[in-house]
């Protein structure tokens, strides 16, 4: 797994935190289940549908085929068999598209409660200076405005803040 907002790689799939930005990562865990189950409710009601289409190109064929001809007794009894598999699939059909469209309500339920949810906001972090970075696209980066660069200066005590060294570790306080 990868941090989605430092690309640090090699985390495990159940890891909370990431260890080099210190990320809470449980929202993305809860993305991924959520994107995990409705990838298999597609793939379900695909087959489901599949299955219909399949009975009803067997019954087709077996109308098609014994019409015209007489009927016989095992006929109809495989005709009345098959006409009671199509109502069945079409019952479990009606049930699964209820099914999904009550867990799409909830999916929809439960994104419009994550978005209401406060993030939890971190009171610092330590930002590693890489090449070409400056105090302020770090400042836009973290506090989402680059202005505020010289209160990233202050608090690292960097006299200069048009002269930072890749590598530098800083510490950004929100």
């Amino acid at each position: 797994m990868e941090c989605p907002l430092c690309q640090h790689t090699g985390l495990d799939a159940n890891t909370d935190v990431c260890p080099s930005c210190k990320a809470d990562l449980t929202a993305y865990h809860t993305l991924d289940v959520l994107g995990a189950s409705y990838k298999k409710q597609k793939n379900t009601s695909l087959l489901l549908l599949l299955l219909f289409i399949v009975a009803v190109i067997a019954c087709a064929a077996i109308f098609f085929l014994t019409r015209g001809e007489d009927v016989s007794k095992e006929a109809e009894d495989k005709m009345a068999a098959c006409e009671t598999m199509v109502e069945d699939l079409n019952s479990k059909n009606q049930a699964l598209s209820r099914q999904i469209s009550a867990l799409k309500a909830e999916n929809a339920q439960l994104q419009e409660q994550k978005k209401k949810e406060p993030v939890a906001e971190l009171k610092s972090m330590t930002h590693i200076v890489r090449e070409g970075e400056t105090l302020y696209t770090i400042a836009k980066q973290y506090l989402g405005d680059g202005k505020l660069y010289l209160q990233i200066a202050k608090s690292n005590g960097i006299d200069d803040p048009d002269l930072i060294i890749a590598g530098t570790e800083i510490i950004i306080k929100k």
